[in-house]
């Protein structure tokens, strides 16, 4: 378990220090178009949490390298992506997302809610194989009507 979880950090560490480039940078440029005095900017918290985060990253990739060095980390990496990429469980969150993507960018703005609503849920509950088509109808025609009811009806609450 242990060898599992090193060329995770390792990763980890990579992914973790490039998010913190980001909010340092992020956090410079709202000092930038705001002004003024460093301690006085809106962007201060979040330069201090970057770089608190780029800090840390930096800990945990050194750390990483007292074992094994880079190369070794680089070759744990592979060998569990290449199984992990072929388990079914993983095939089926990258459908969701594209799925999820599908309903957000497409079937949202082209239909009302009710209708894309209804067809996401069907549509991703089929890939899970949530049950029979009949009861995967009844469960996300329920659903759809149920949010659009409580929500669009009740609360008054405007839906895409």
């Amino acid at each position: 378990m242990e060898g599992n979880i090193k060329h995770l950090d390792f990763i980890s560490a990579i992914c973790l220090f490039l998010v913190s480039v980001y909010i340092i940078w992020d956090s410079w440029e709202i000092h930038e178009d705001v002004g003024g005095p460093l301690y006085a900017s809106p962007g201060l918290l979040t330069l201090f949490i970057g770089t608190m985060i780029a800090l840390c990253s930096v800990l945990l990739f050194l750390r990483c390298l007292k074992n094994v060095g880079i190369a070794g980390n680089i070759s744990a990496f592979k060998h569990w992506f290449t199984g992990f990429i072929k388990t079914k469980e993983t095939l089926n969150t990258l459908l969701g997302i594209v799925i999820l993507a599908l309903f957000v960018f497409i079937l949202l703005p082209r239909f009302p809610f009710l209708i894309s609503s209804f067809i996401f849920m069907f549509i991703l509950m089929k890939v899970m194989e949530a049950g029979s088509i009949l009861k995967i109808t009844i469960i996300s025609a329920c659903v759809s009507g149920s949010i659009f009811t409580l929500f669009q009806i009740i609360f008054k609450v405007p839906l895409p």
